[in-house]
Formats: C-alpha cells, structure tokens, sequence
C-alpha cells in the first residue's frame, strides 16, 4: 500500500479571477484567467541543461471529473521543466487552486532533473493521475511514471513507474504518452510509453501498460506498434471505446522518402492490449511541418505539426481525429484538418477543412496549429487551436487561440456542409515572438509554447487552457470557459 504524502514546495493557493467573471461581449465565455503563477522552484539549484527548456509555464493538459463535471484539473511543466504543477476547480472554472505535484522531479522531492509532456486523467469513480516522462541532465536514464490522488490533488500517493530505462544513452529513451481510463471498471487504466531511439531517423515502437488498481501500480508493457526501419511513430492519441476495444491513433514519419512521408494510422485490440491489428491507414498527414515567424522566418515550434487529437461521439460511437494539414492550400499553410470513423476506427472519411482562418490574408498569417480536440456528452465537437490570422507587418507577431463547434448533425461533423460556430479565445491577441525561445540545435527549435494545448468538455460548455508570453522569454498558462 502507498503512503500519502502531503503537497510539497508550495501550499495550495487560491487563484484570482484575472481578467474577471465577466462574458466577452456576445461570445457565451469568462474571461480568461492566468492559471499559472511565481515559480514554486526559486530555491532549486538550475539543472545542468536548462538552457535548452522553455522558461515559465508552458503546454498544459487538462481534464475533468466524470463523477463531478464542475471538477477539472489542469497540468503544466513550469520553470524550464523542474516539476509538474497543477490547477484544481471544483466550480467550473470560477476559482482555481494552485500546487506541486510532489516526487516527480529532484525540485519536487524526486530523483529526475526534468518532466515532460505531463497529462492528468481522472478515474471513473473521480480519482486523480497525472503521468510525466522523466530524465536525467545527463540523459543517462528516463521514466514513465505516475501519481495518484484520492482527493482532488491535494494529497498524493509515492510514484508508481510505469517503464523505466537505467541506461538511455545506450537503448534510447522511454517517454510517458496518454492515460486513457475504462469508463467501464473504475480500477482499470491504460499508459502508452513510447521509446525513442539513440540514433536519430532509425527506429522506435510503443509499448502499452495496463492497471488494474487505477493508477497505483502497473503491469507489465506490451508492444503496441512498431515503426519499422527508418520510421519513427509519434504522437500516440489512446480511446477506450464503448465496447472495451482500444484504439490507437499516431503519426508515422517515413524518411526513406525525401522529403519523409506522413502519416496518420491507428491500431485496435480487442482484448485489453494483449494483441493488436496491423496498422489502419487513417489519411496522409500533409503537414508544411516545419513553419515560421511570416515575417523573420523564425521557426515557431514545429513539432506541432505531427500531433493529432481524437474524441468520440458519446451518443454515436462516431471517432473523429484532427490534425494540421496543408493539403487545403496547396503546401503552402497548415489548415486544420477533420476525418471521423462510424466503425469503431476501421475506416475513416476524406478529410476536410474546419478552421475559420480568412483565406484572403497572406499564407503566413493562414498558419492554424497546435490542434486540441473534446467531443461533449450532447455530440458537440469542440476543436481548439492557433493562428496568425491579427498578425501584420508591425513588430509583434500578433497569435491568438480559436475554439471552433459543431453541434450533433445527422452526416457528422467531418461532413464538408457541417455548420461550425468560431469563438475568439484570446480577447487581445499576444505577441508570440515574446515566447520562450529553445536553441536551434534543441528539437523542437525557436518560439515554443508547447506542443499542445488542452480542451475538454464538460456538460454543454468547453474548457480550454493554453499558454502564451507572460514577459519576454517566458510563458504563463491561462484558462477560459465556452458555452
């Protein structure tokens, strides 16, 4: 049995409102709130490659309560990736609470310099995880690993691994990818760990781990998929289906083409990870991948490109997957792009476009990026992502955040005549060359925000966190409620 342990670093802190309760002028949102706050890490040493980590607070992830809706939590890297924070509601949104993840990183009481990617899912009967890849400075070792909370993240269990490598520099490292929970059995989870290759462009696979105790221990991984030679898969995007079966849906990158061919596949198993099907083919991924700054050519961060997000159609059963796509344009400008399977992931429509990015404007401010996706218990879609759209020749590079909604129709929302509503997230658009900017020879490289950003739905509204400049170089986590 794990011992609970008490927050470490810092206390739990009541957030202010920001920018205020009030709705933005015929939008049905609040106004923004700043999550994020003064680093609980000040009194930790800097680790020895912080240099190449994004300062503040940066991609976070959020999720909510299936036993309590008004209950959500977001998750966030903070202070050039030292700890996991995160920020409790149990109102909605009205009022968050702010504390460490404890035992995760050497900041926060652990054993690693570094966490990455970090998620937050809730159980069926509303039990908190929040999952993290984990390193060493020196790359030496790395960890998927896992914390459990029985009451809403203000008391925690000790770590759990999930996978573990002691000698990365050798066999590559291991990473944590999503948590998905059974909405089923209460007790039972499932993790994907991805492990990167030491060489680069040669060869990695995606195992996955199944608990039965929801969270607080996990058996042993399983291979998932493997990429084959010279392909590496990414972005793993993990449902449990109405029917128990598990879909998997993920980028797979061919560089034995020049340019690397993409693109979108999924795998299923229909008995709780032991076997899965070949690879299903779920359209090319025609991302520009790689794009810039419209008018210095700075990269902003393109490892975007490669990630899709998936829900399901709670009443229907129906998938849909989006992602950035270029195809509408030509190669000239990421569009976001919207496919959906009526067959539990077997087959999957031609893609369409679904972002609102006036195609009048130059292609540089038609950029659209970092794609988050919920789908709410009523079927609305809910889609969220980035764009250029308010940028112009002066010295900002003016990027706001978009929520886009498609209530329940009869063909679908990946149907070309579906009706989508666009609200504004960001009333004043932020200057993204104010973001935190990672070295070039760091992968992902120049203004960095996170690869991705988090939407979820709860009851008839959306909930949707992002991050952007705080001060020059530094990023905060912001928060805002759509109905």
């Amino acid at each position: 049995m794990h011992r609970s342990v008490a927050v470490l670093a810092i206390a739990i802190v009541a957030l202010a409102t920001g920018s205020g309760n009030s709705a933005l002028a015929g939008s049905g949102q609040t106004g923004p709130k700043q999550l994020s706050g003064s680093s609980p890490f000040a009194d930790c040493a800097p680790g020895a490659i912080d240099s190449s980590k994004a300062d503040g607070a940066i991609e976070p992830q959020l999720a909510a309560d299936p036993s309590r809706p008004r209950r959500m939590v977001a998750v966030w890297p903070q202070d050039r990736q030292r700890g996991v924070v995160i920020a409790v509601t149990d109102n909605g949104g009205a009022s968050w609470r702010r504390s460490v993840v404890p035992n995760l990183t050497r900041c926060s009481g652990g054993r690693y310099d570094y966490v990455d990617d970090p998620t937050a899912t809730f159980t069926a009967d509303g039990d908190l995880v929040v999952a993290g890849s984990l390193t060493m400075a020196d790359r030496s070792a790395s960890a998927a690993a896992s914390v459990h909370s029985t009451d809403g993240g203000r008391t925690w269990a000790l770590p759990a691994v999930i996978a573990e490598e002691t000698d990365s520099v050798t066999n590559g490292a291991v990473l944590a990818g999503p948590i998905a929970a059974d909405p089923h059995n209460r007790n039972v989870l499932y993790a994907v760990t991805p492990r990167f290759p030491v060489q680069e462009r040669s060869r990695n696979h995606a195992n996955i781990s199944r608990s039965t105790d929801g969270g607080r221990s996990w058996g042993p991984a399983r291979l998932m998929v493997d990429a084959g030679e010279q392909h590496i898969a990414s972005g793993h995007r993990l449902t449990v289906l109405g029917d128990g079966t598990l879909l998997d849906v993920y980028s797979l990158v061919d560089f034995r083409t020049s340019p690397s061919t993409k693109t979108l596949r999924a795998v299923r198993s229909t008995d709780s990870g032991l076997s899965w099907t070949a690879p299903i083919p779920v359209a090319d991924l025609r991302t520009k991948f790689l794009f810039q700054d419209p008018e210095s050519g700075e990269q902003v961060s393109h490892t975007t490109s490669l990630l899709a997000d998936t829900g399901q159609d709670p009443r229907t059963g129906r998938l849909y997957v989006a992602w950035q796509d270029s195809r509408f344009t030509d190669g000239a400008a990421d569009s976001i792009a919207l496919a959906s399977s009526a067959d539990n992931g077997l087959t999957w429509s031609e893609p369409v476009k679904v972002n609102r990015t006036p195609s009048g404007i130059p292609f540089g401010n038609q950029q659209a990026f970092t794609v988050s996706l919920d789908v709410a218990p009523d079927g609305t879609l809910g889609i969220s992502h980035s764009d250029f759209r308010h940028n112009d020749a002066r010295t900002p590079l003016f990027t706001d955040r978009w929520l886009l909604r498609c209530r329940p129709q009869p063909a679908g929302c990946a149907h070309p005549a579906a009706h989508w509503r666009e609200t504004r997230l960001t009333p004043n658009s932020f200057d993204m060359r104010q973001a935190p900017r990672i070295p070039d020879e760091t992968s992902p490289r120049g203004y960095f925000l996170g690869e991705q950003m988090g939407l979820v739905a709860t009851g008839h509204r959306f909930a949707s966190v992002w991050a952007q400049p705080a001060q020059p170089g530094t990023a905060a986590v912001h928060a805002t409620t759509t109905w």
